[in-house]
């Protein structure tokens, strides 16, 4: 019988204190569960809580956002709110009290959840304050947490990189974007001598002058040439004006102009007085018997921001090229009659 005794001690014994350890312990240790022992319900735990992912950004400097986004709330908002098990997860800090969080969206491109601020961040309105000690690349974003979830916070802060999940632009990257919308194109070339329509081409002689011009300048080919747009968050005015063109003349030289003076014959065989060139040598050794003549537009773009920033993008355009047959004016001797 006293063994019975012992036996049935021993038992006793085992079963207090498996009841101590499943009240002592944070219940996770059974498969990431763990079982509040006020309501008895059981939740799925979180091994650490949540966080965004680490900058590591794209082409366009974005980082994509957590693939999972929750809130933290507190143990009477989940019961206020009636909130099943398959809605909460936890992150057990002793046997009967745990942090609680909820799933929510996390959003789309223009405003996104950050785990780390606990807030759905999105690029802030313009025109930003001062930027301070922060770069002109720098962007400036509110953080906003929704009433529901406990006190509504609205804050901003400034930030040299996108936050995780947001596809907004920086000033600098809006700039480009807009620029590259831009249908600049290279000068319609102006000519003396113009196209002889027997020979079907240009034509000139050696030491003859050649004047040069652009011909029915147009926004798109010698500016000024502006668009205003709201790109990824920004509003950017690029205004792009002509700052030369640089003549290829096919014989070797080259010079900058501006627009140049168109001829007329009242001109006569007087050089052009803004940009012209005169030939030495004929084109008989060049390909076809003809000079291959081009102009290259050089482009200064300013760009302006609401953001408060600005900047300036360089581009250059190209003409067609137009070909020029530069001969040797020829000497005739005449008898006269006493010769």
């Amino acid at each position: 019988m006293t063994k019975r005794f012992l036996t049935a001690l021993i038992g006793v014994i085992a079963v207090a204190i498996g009841l101590t350890t499943a009240v002592t312990a944070p219940a996770n240790a059974a498969g990431g569960v763990w079982c509040d022992p006020g309501s008895g319900r059981c939740y799925v735990t979180l091994a650490s809580p949540p966080t965004d992912p680490a900058y590591s950004p794209d082409s366009n400097g974005w980082t994509a956002g957590a693939p999972e986004c929750f809130v933290e709330v507190t143990r009477e908002l989940a019961e206020d709110w009636g909130l099943s098990t398959d809605e909460l997860k936890v992150i057990p800090i002793s046997a009967t009290a745990a942090r609680w969080f909820m799933s929510i969206s996390c959003g789309d491109g223009q405003s996104y959840w950050s785990n780390n601020r606990q807030c759905y961040i999105s690029m802030a309105p313009q025109p930003w304050p001062p930027r301070g000690g922060y770069s002109d690349e720098a962007g400036y974003y509110q953080c906003i947490k929704p009433a529901q979830f406990g006190p509504g916070v609205w804050s901003y802060f400034w930030s040299e990189t996108i936050p995780p999940g947001l596809q907004v632009y920086t000033p600098g990257m809006a700039a480009l974007k807009l620029i590259e919308t831009f249908q600049l194109r290279g000068i319609d070339i102006g000519m003396a001598p113009e196209v002889n329509p027997d020979w079907g081409h240009r034509r000139s002689y050696v030491g003859i002058p050649v004047w040069l011009w652009v011909e029915n300048p147009q926004p798109l080919t010698w500016g000024p040439y502006s668009e205003t747009a709201t790109l990824g968050g920004q509003t950017i005015t690029a205004t792009a004006r002509v700052s030369s063109a640089v003549w290829n003349m096919g014989d070797g030289r080259t010079f900058a102009c501006g627009a140049g003076t168109a001829y007329n014959e009242g001109y006569g065989l007087a050089d052009s007085p803004t940009c012209g060139h005169r030939y030495l040598q004929t084109s008989e050794n060049q390909p076809g018997d003809r000079y291959r003549v081009s102009a290259t537009t050089y482009w200064v773009i300013e760009w302006t921001s609401l953001a408060g920033v600005g900047g300036t993008v360089n581009l250059s355009t190209t003409s067609d090229t137009i070909e020029l047959e530069v001969n040797e004016l020829q000497s005739v001797n005449v008898k006269t009659n006493g010769g």
